[in-house]
């Protein structure tokens, strides 16, 4: 029991004495051998898809179960990419989670559409479907849900509000490759799913993305605006895009073929990563678990987490004689855990997605999008984000056998908790 401890900030001594780190990537010897062995090749740039990408879509859409996969040069440009390939365009609207990063709604601006966000589960942090449907319009043209930190959101909900209002579903999985839903992978439930490779996540390839689908016609979509000659060429679908094989009808997103050897060869050790991190993380919350103020999140039934991309509990300062979030973190902090406030601010809150009149008011520049509906957003509208916001505490993802330091950090957890009465000012 850690009761009647002096607690680190008041100076006791520090219950994490461990001075370990994760190290995060994981670059094992497969890896560099296979990067070692790429760069004899010396090609460093692939036009056509061939080789090495066309090696990494193979397996990726293996793994995922999905028909087609598409990589690219990031997780952002797979997003643009899948808002394209489902129609959206200028006057329409989508609905996207206000917790989210930014690169989930800044994509719907480049297709010149309107972002229009929605609050989220205060069981899951993903969207809310109750408060998607309240946020349709005439004009929304899809919905984009966040599997945030690895956790799937309710796709069955999703999915049938959809197909009530005939819109289209793209999935933002940058957190949470390997992640299930009913027994399938995120990212083929929707009609997009889209992928980061950047190095923090769970799969890296230094900087990259994937995109899948099951619909040949969105993964032509996505080729053409994302490609362009031997590449196109070489994978259209069907005759319907021939026409832009040589310009294609957009930017290139090409990946470096180094970043596909790299996310090639972690692949093969993906599964035992998520079991590790997995592992890691549920004992420290099983550890906690019943704490006075603070609460770990659980997975859904009939879901997996293909590892935490990102761990977070739930602090709740009325149960704790109201000491605030920034004083709790301080003094886990003293005891020598590496914990942090929540990073991801509420994107409702951003000056960017207010439309034209903000921007240019702010900024002296023109409006760089087709006009989009400016909405006035206030933080009652997103009640959940909000709250949670100024609760969320944010521990890293430990992947490796560090049993001790867990130990170390339950042990923190429960001597700040019971000894609370010590940082009451």
């Amino acid at each position: 029991m850690s009761q009647n401890k002096k607690l680190a900030l008041t100076g006791g001594p520090k219950a994490v004495t461990s001075d370990y780190k994760e190290i995060w990537p994981i670059i094992d010897e497969t890896t560099k051998k296979a990067v070692n062995d790429y760069m004899q090749q010396g090609e460093l740039s692939i036009k056509d898809g061939t080789g090495i990408l066309d090696e990494f879509e193979t397996n990726f859409a293996r793994y995922t179960g999905a028909k087609h996969a598409l990589v690219q040069n990031n997780g952002t440009s797979t997003l643009h990419a899948a808002f394209f390939a489902v129609g959206v365009g200028p006057g329409d609207e989508v609905i996207v989670p206000t917790y989210t990063w930014p690169s989930t709604a800044n994509t719907i601006l480049s297709c010149n559409a309107t972002p229009v966000f929605c609050d989220i589960d205060p069981m899951t942090l993903c969207a809310s479907v109750d408060d998607i449907e309240k946020r349709i319009t005439p004009k929304t043209k899809a919905i984009v849900v966040v599997h945030i930190w690895g956790h799937p959101a309710d796709m069955d909900a999703v999915t049938e509000v959809a197909k009530k209002y005939n819109l289209k579903v793209v999935e933002d999985a940058a957190h949470a490759v390997g992640s299930t839903y009913k027994g399938r992978k995120v990212g083929t439930i929707g009609d997009v799913g889209c992928f980061s490779l950047q190095a923090s996540k769970t799969l890296i390839g230094g900087e990259a993305g994937v995109a899948v689908t099951n619909n040949s016609e969105y993964f032509d979509r996505m080729l053409v605006l994302s490609h362009y000659g031997g590449r196109i060429e070489k994978d259209l679908t069907s005759d319907t895009y021939k026409d832009y094989a040589y310009t294609g009808m957009g930017p290139k997103y090409r990946v470096h073929p180094l970043a596909a050897v790299i996310a090639n060869a972690q692949l093969k050790s993906l599964d035992k990563w998520i079991e590790l991190r997995n592992s890691n993380l549920n004992y420290i919350s099983n550890g906690i678990r019943g704490l006075r103020g603070v609460e770990p999140f659980d997975i859904a039934p009939d879901c997996t987490r293909g590892a935490y991309y990102g761990y977070r509990v739930i602090y709740s300062p009325e149960k704790l004689y109201n000491i605030p979030t920034a004083r709790f973190i301080e003094a886990l902090r003293a005891e020598g855990v590496d914990a942090d406030p929540e990073r991801y601010i509420p994107l409702h809150r951003q000056m960017l997605y207010r439309g034209a009149s903000y921007y240019e008011k702010t900024t002296g520049y023109k409006w760089p999008y087709a006009p989009i509906r400016e909405i006035e957003y206030k933080d009652s509208d997103f009640p959940v984000a909000v709250d949670l916001f100024t609760r969320l505490i944010s521990l890293p993802t430990f992947t490796h056998d560090c049993r001790d330091v867990l130990d170390q950090y339950i042990e923190a957890f429960h001597k700040v908790v019971e000894n609370a009465d010590q940082l009451v000012e």
